[in-house]
């Protein structure tokens, strides 16, 4: 194995003689690389939306998609203003110049609906008229006070156009995300034949639509969202008090208040990790070329993401960060060799040669290692996950390329003086005494060190069987931002602002003409409105049956008696058949063309998504067994696509991490060369994690796709540690055989990068606690918190294990180490 790991250190060594010789056709040729790839950056997308987490073939995917070709997007924006009299007409003017304004000044709105155009039903002898309830007001004349008592009457008006305390009403604004992606369209133009289509163009055929609908864009969304709030603070005063909410909106806030926080304190990080480079290498070499090589990784993985059409994701986001701390360890783990030698009188080609020797290889093996755990993302159910697998993989390799062949080539052509001896070196001893400090308190204290991280691995682990799975988008705002307080005052009033989708398919023509289908609707659909499923209960249902049971009653002289189903299927047929002359756009929005299909509309409150899962196994199977044999039943909407995606994310992350960690594992023994070394060297990269878990629980923070995150850049930063520590501690340990020395070695020698780094980084991530948004606070402050324990976990447990297992004599203390060990190094 020794004999293997000169060979592959000389190799690294002739690589950047090769390089340092070759400087100017390197930096060419990595620098057009990198233009290609930068240049595609300008282009990179942003896509926040939940169906985007599912990749192109998941079945929950592909009902969502097809039922969005049909029925257009369930997103909905809802705006709630609460006046002194709903009823009274100065107020009711003023809501008609708001609606208006809605509808001419907000750009992609396809729908407007408030209590000036909400749809009322009513006959006149064989005659059904489907128009606004307030249709022409004010050039029509209404009777206001009887315009209140039928709007208080209508079923269909209560928890969606009016609240449950007729106190406050609604605007609702439907976005018009029911465009189709032209390049999607293109794709498909030549599977387009009525062979391949579903009864109904392929809708729920098992296949993803031919028209695919593309929901807005977070730039157009934003466009919406800025319309809107300016319009209400034209008109808002306190007789007009609005509440603005809905999923676009809330993901809007998310995405610009995550934009601004990453803008505030990304310069704070960048200006931390200048300080903390001058101050470990006191050059301007020793600032740019790191900055250079970490910049270069990481807009690169970007330009890939571009290149193949992979947006930005909540789970993407963490990319760009986490690529920062693996540059930022790659280039100062070569530099600080290459400055040492350099300073010591080599020449600039020797002593480059002479670092990438010396750490490529581990350098190397930890970008490998890093990579291949991170790879084991890119099989999640996810895709957003898989992505961020793939890509960070890819950026952790870029990384290292940059660093092996571009830093030779860098070095070569920028000017680096040599210092002259001065008063400077006392701070380089001043960290020579920690690390030492640090190698003999390991060394002299191994069973207490291993007894005490026992101890907080067990404890850590009591309170990690505490966590629960918990995704609920809400709580990542503080309790005072506004975007919480809005949602909460519209759910209080309105009892949902979420929505589950269910199609009853009969797979007949005129299926739902048939009573016996209505009865079923009418009966399942009053027992999920007495649902409850912990914090999940049902806040209003919509479907054919409304239709149906208001045609009815206005054929019977408007008499509330008669809003029912009717028992006749004839009398169904023509009752669909007056509405649809009248309002056929409404009945386009809840069934198909062939009344073959029911579209079942199901408001909620906005929740733990986790809470959702058997919320909707619990609908389903309510319509299941109320249609079985009858009907097929198709659950979908977002509410579905939550219970579907956020679980399965939550899932899918916990089976990678098992798998990253075996195949960590394999690749420590690996390098290592010791089966009972390598074992031990993984005590060390768990422990921090577990700990931070531990933690994590403690604090009574649920486990969330955010907190999950912690653990995946993590897996990165500890083995990185671990793996440079251990590499160098094999070698000395052979060339000595004394465990004592190669820890004192390995510390003084790789000991001082990982304590720089592990400084720098963790500095960096505890700036992300200056974020408004609680999952970044808690990310920036946990992340911190394991780079710290994984530097302690390097510096502390893995000598303490090296020195029980290595050990064929009597350790000696770090105190009968004299002072030319220092000197001998190297």
């Amino acid at each position: 194995m020794s004999k293997m790991r000169y060979s592959i250190e000389k190799a690294f060594e002739n690589l950047a003689r090769v390089i340092y010789r070759n400087r100017l056709k390197t930096l060419f040729v990595m620098f057009m690389v990198f233009g290609a790839l930068a240049s595609m950056v300008a282009d990179l997308s942003i896509d926040t939306s939940t169906e985007e987490m599912l990749h192109s073939e998941d079945p929950a995917r592909i009902k969502y998609d097809e039922f969005k070709s049909q029925f257009g997007d369930t997103s909905l924006i809802l705006i709630m203003i609460t006046p002194p009299d709903i009823f009274e007409s100065s107020f009711l003017e003023k809501l008609k110049r708001f609606h208006r304004s809605l509808e001419d000044e907000v750009p992609y709105i396809e729908e407007v609906t408030s209590l000036l155009n909400i749809r009322s039903t009513r006959g006149e002898g064989d005659t059904v008229h489907v128009d606004g309830l307030l249709e022409g007001w004010p050039e029509k004349t209404y009777d206001l006070g009887a315009v209140k008592n039928i709007a208080r009457n209508i079923p269909l008006y209560t928890n969606h156009i009016l609240s449950k305390d007729r106190k406050s009403t609604a605007i609702i604004l439907k976005t018009d995300a029911s465009a189709y992606d032209p390049a999607h369209n293109r794709e498909n133009e030549d599977d387009m034949s009525d062979d391949s289509m579903g009864d109904d163009g392929g809708m729920f055929s098992g296949t993803a639509p031919v028209n695919a609908p593309k929901a807005l864009s977070p730039d157009e969304n934003a466009l919406v969202f800025d319309a809107v709030n300016r319009l209400i603070k034209r008109y808002e005063n306190e007789n007009f008090q609005i509440s603005f909410t809905g999923g676009p909106v809330v993901v809007d806030v998310f995405n610009r208040t995550t934009d601004k926080d990453m803008k505030k304190f990304s310069g704070l990080t960048t200006l931390m990790i200048i300080l903390f480079l001058v101050i470990l290498f006191r050059r301007i070499s020793g600032v740019i070329l790191p900055l250079i090589v970490v910049n270069m990784s990481m807009f690169s993985t970007l330009g890939l993401m571009v290149l193949t059409g992979t947006p930005i994701s909540m789970m993407t986001t963490v990319i760009p960060s986490f690529l920062i701390a693996v540059g930022i360890a790659d280039s100062v783990h070569v530099l600080a060799i290459f400055y040492r030698k350099y300073q010591e009188g080599k020449s600039k080609e020797d002593a480059i040669a002479y670092a990438l020797g010396h750490s490529g290889l581990a350098v190397a093996m930890t970008s490998l290692t890093t990579s291949a755990g991170l790879l084991s993302f890119s099989f999640a159910e996810i895709s957003t996950i898989a992505d961020m697998g793939i890509y960070a993989a890819a950026g952790v390799v870029l990384a290292l390329l940059y660093t092996i062949i571009l830093m030779p080539a860098l070095v070569a052509v920028v000017p680096v003086v040599r210092k002259k001896a001065n008063p400077g070196e006392d701070k380089v001893s001043f960290m020579d005494r920690i690390l030492l400090g640090f190698a003999g308190f390991s060394t002299s204290h191994p069973i207490k060190i291993v007894i005490f991280s026992l101890i907080c691995f067990v404890v850590s682990m009591v309170y990690i069987s505490r966590l629960e799975f918990s995704s609920n988008l809400l709580t990542y705002f503080p309790p005072d931002h506004e975007v919480r307080k809005d949602l909460g005052h519209v759910e209080d009033k309105f009892e949902g602002s979420i929505t589950v989708e269910i199609i009853v398919d009969t797979k007949k023509e005129d299926g739902l003409q048939d009573p016996a289908i209505l009865k079923s609707l009418e009966r399942v659909s009053n027992r999920i409105m007495d649902l409850k499923n912990g914090d999940v209960h049902v806040g209003k249902v919509f479907s054919i049956v409304d239709v149906v049971k208001e045609t009815n009653q206005a054929l019977h002289g408007n008499d509330p008696d008669y809003y029912s189903i009717p028992r006749d299927r004839a009398q169904v047929a023509q009752e669909l058949m007056l509405f649809q002359n009248s309002k056929p756009e409404d009945l386009e929005k809840i069934t198909d063309s062939r009344l073959s299909k029911a579209r079942v509309t199901i408001n909620t409150k906005w929740v733990d998504s986790v809470l959702y899962e058997d919320f909707v196994d619990h609908l389903e199977m309510i319509f299941e067994k109320e249609f079985q044999g009858r009907a097929e039943v198709i659950v979908t909407g977002l509410s579905a696509l939550l219970a579907r995606t956020i679980p399965a994310a939550l899932h899918s992350m916990m089976e990678s991490y098992y798998i990253a960690f075996c195949i960590i594992t394999i690749l420590m023994l690996v390098l290592v060369g010791d089966i009972k070394l390598g074992l031990l060297s993984m005590a060390p990269n768990l422990l921090p994690i577990i700990m931070v878990m531990g933690l994590i629980s403690a604090f009574g923070i649920n486990l969330d796709i955010n907190t999950l995150f912690i653990g995946s850049v993590a897996i990165g930063l500890v083995v990185d540690d671990t793996i440079h520590f251990m590499y160098n501690y094999k070698k000395y340990y052979d060339s000595t055989g004394n465990p004592v020395l190669a820890v004192e070695k390995t510390l003084l020698g790789t000991g001082r990068a990982l304590l720089i780094t592990s400084v720098v980084l963790a500095a960096n991530f505890f700036v992300i606690t200056t974020a408004t948004l609680n999952h970044s606070i808690r990310f920036g402050l946990f992340t911190g918190i394991v780079v710290i324990l994984a530097l302690l976990a390097d510096f502390v447990l893995a000598p303490a294990l090296m020195v029980l297992a290595s050990a064929k004599e009597e350790a000696k203390s770090v105190s009968q180490i004299q002072g030319p060990v220092i000197k001998s190094i190297e």
